[in-house]
Order: structure tokens, then sequence, then C-alpha cells
């Protein structure tokens, strides 16, 4: 009898239940007991970029619109000033630019909440990161949101869809014409327009034209800005609920932003690689954007693969996870990939830590070793399919986590050393 460890229910209860409180401490709140044991075994960190490595506080700073490239810079009171190749230029004589900021404005959901007087360095606008971006940047350039939205009365939006990667609004203009307004992925945009916006004057758009369009987003996406496509076209009321009508658009120009790294994001990513535990960053964004962006957080080194996510749909389940080792990078990811990464990686005897937000998240939260679910930005199905919720949708509190869970299971394991040598010890006794 005395050789039976009746202790260890209780010790391992108790040591999950410490850690637990630890955790949520360090804001990461775990919802089965389990996984605090789990969490100190994973090798693998699947993480979603914005957000989570990144602080989710986007900004505009350069353009392209109307075959010319523009920087926009603030001054130290919010006013926003645009330079084309040098030279200062006026955004309200600036047409096509002009133009991308006003669709930047009635293609998003944004609110604005007045502090005190009507100064822009007060204005606090609620609404997705990237709308907000587009919207402060119309606001600092001069642009009244209120008059925009009062001489294109919005009719119809199709919401963002992530398989589709493009938002639309049909507005009513005040002259009676109907327009729809886009923005997206830049090569789904360009891949719908027949026309491109010069000056102030449509035609149709060339192979030089489209070159140029793909070069400049290159040249944006190599100094980690996420950017994003704007077009518009005229509709005929009688086209206002077709399912085709996002089509045969006027290209209008390329807004990239800046969304900077979270500093201590950078430490806990290189805190992971001297633990051994490797960090592979999920994205949405283009490919060279984030290579860019991992490369500065440590993540992505010489050698390793950037796969994108229309690579993905042409391999095998096996040819990933051939390459799943040597992958840092995963870019313009859709929902349906994550399951197959986690299962890769699985595959491969890796215990696997997985992010998700959306809805679309949940199989692959639900699939892995443990689901991580954003407790800020996250939905409730994907809480209720995750072990771990984290408070802060922190990177670092991941990594906080694993640390705790690496030491509840070396205490774990060092009481039944202890156990057993007693228990041995009582066994030889009695024999």
């Amino acid at each position: 009898v005395a050789a039976v460890p009746e202790g260890l229910p209780a010790v391992v209860t108790i040591a999950l239940a410490i850690g637990v409180r630890r955790m949520v401490q360090r804001n990461a709140l775990i919802r089965r007991l389990p996984a605090v044991e789990t969490l100190g075994c994973a090798t693998v960190i699947c993480s979603d970029k914005t957000g989570t490595l990144t602080e989710n506080r986007m900004t505009v700073v350069t353009a392209y619109a109307g075959k010319n490239p523009y920087s926009l810079e603030r001054n130290s009171e919010g006013e926003l000033t645009a330079y084309c190749r040098g030279r200062e230029v006026h955004t309200e004589k600036t047409f096509g630019l002009k133009l991308l900021l006003k669709i930047g404005l009635l293609c998003g959901n944004t609110r604005i909440n007045e502090q005190g007087e009507n100064d822009r360095n007060v204005l606090d606008i609620e609404g997705d990161p990237t709308e907000v971006a587009l919207a402060r940047a119309a606001l600092d350039a001069g642009i009244d949101k209120n008059a925009v939205e009062q001489s294109y009365r919005r009719v119809r939006e199709i919401p963002f869809d992530s398989d589709r990667k493009l938002m639309s609004v049909a507005c009513r203009a005040s002259t009676g014409e109907f327009f729809l307004f886009s923005k997206g992925a830049p090569e789904i945009i360009l891949g719908k327009c027949n026309r491109i916006l010069i000056s102030d004057r449509e035609r149709q758009i060339a192979f030089d034209d489209e070159e140029g369009i793909m070069r400049e987003c290159r040249n944006m996406t190599s100094k980690a800005l996420r950017v994003m496509g704007f077009a518009y076209r005229t509709i005929l009321p009688g086209q206002l609920w077709s399912d085709s009508i996002e089509q045969d658009f006027v290209f209008t120009g390329l807004a990239g932003m800046t969304d900077p790294p979270r500093k201590e994001a950078v430490s806990a990513v290189e805190k992971c690689r001297k633990a051994g535990i490797k960090t592979v960053m999920i994205t949405g964004d283009h490919k060279e954007t984030a290579q860019s962006i991992a490369a500065a957080m440590g993540i992505y080194h010489e050698g390793d693969q950037v796969v994108a996510g229309s690579e993905m749909d042409e391999m095998t389940d096996s040819r990933l996870e051939d390459i799943c080792e040597s992958t840092t990078v995963f870019a313009r990811v859709f929902p349906r990939h994550k399951l197959r990464i986690v299962r890769a990686y699985r595959k491969k005897g890796h215990i696997v830590a997985m992010t998700g937000d959306g809805v679309n998240d949940s199989p692959a939260v639900k699939d892995a070793d443990i689901g991580i679910a954003m407790g800020k930005s996250g939905t409730d199905v994907t809480r209720q399919a995750a072990d771990m919720i984290l408070m802060d949708d922190n990177f670092s509190s991941i990594v906080a986590a694993v640390e705790e869970g690496r030491n509840i299971f070396s205490n774990i394991r060092k009481f039944i050393r202890y156990l057993l040598s007693c228990n041995v010890g009582e066994v030889l006794t009695m024999f």
C-alpha cells in the first residue's frame, strides 16, 4: 500500500492550477488545465502577424496615383504634406491622389469621436486599423469626411471577404450618378481593371501600365509596407444589386501603410529561438512585405523559405510536409491554408501552437496541440475552440505562457522523481 503514489494526482492538479494563476497574471488565460503542460512542450508557434507580432497601428506613408509616386509626411500639428519626387504638391490640386484618399475614406466603416475642439490631433477614429489609417490620411490631408459622405451617399456595401480580398461600396453622387468604389489586394484590384486614371482622364490600361503598377507595388512591399489597391467605376441603377459588378474598374492607385513590429515581440522571438522553439509567421500580406517584416523581427533568416497561399494550393500534403521545416513565413494565406499548415507540422512530429481570431480560423485552432485565440480582436467561436486566450493579443504573452509551462513540466518531473525514489525505498524495505 505504501508503494502506491497516491499524492501524484493531487500534486499534478495543484501544480497546473498554480501555473494557470501565474499565466493569467501574464495575460494568458487557460481554458483547459492539461493545456498548461502541453504549452511547455511546444516546438513550433504559428502566429498571425497583424496585432500579434505588430502593433496594429497603421499609418499611410506612401501612395502611387496617376503613374506618380507620393511620399506622405506629417508635421507636428498632424497635417499631411505630399511630396512627388522630392517636390511638395498640394493634395487639393492633385486629382488622382485626392480621389485615392476619398475612396479610402468612403470604402470603409470608420466612426469619428470628436474630443473637445474640432482639431485633427484629438480626433479618435474607431474601426478596422487599415480603414482607420486610410481615414486619418484623408482627414490629415484636409478632406472633410462629412462633406464627402454627403456628396456620395452609400447605397450598398459588399463587405471584405478573405477569399475575394476585396471590399466595395456603391454610392449615389449628388449629381445623380452611381459609383462603385473598391479597395483590396493590389493584384486582385488590378486584375479587375481595364482602364487607368492619369491626371483627371481615363484611358485603356496598357501592359506598360500594369508593369509599372506592380513594380511600384514591389518597391513598397520591399520596404515592409502593407499595400492596398484602389479603383472605381460608374454603374447603372439596374446594376446595383448584381453579383458581377466588381469588374471593368478604373485603376486609381496604391497606398502603402507601415505597421511597426512590437518591441517586446522581437525579443520574444529571440527567446524562442534560444529555447529551441521555431516561430512561423502567417499573414495575408504580400509575400515581399511579409518577408521584410519577418527579417526585421528575426523570424526569417537567409536560406529560409517564404511560401504563398497560391503556391500551397498547387502542393500536395506530402510536399508541404517536406518544405515546412525550412519555411518560416506563409504569405497571402487564406483560413483554409492554416489547417494544412498545422497538420503538416504535426505530421513532422512537432507540438504546434496556432493563433487565430476570425471565425474561419477555428478549425486550425482546434486541430493544433495548443489553440490560441485573441482576447481583444478574436471572435467568440475562436475563443470556444481555443485552449488559451491572449488577453492583450501580444506574441510575447505566448512566450511567457510557454516559459511558465516549461517550469510546471519541470516541477512535475522533479516531484515524480522524488515520489518514486521514496516508494522504491519503501518497497525494498518491505521485501
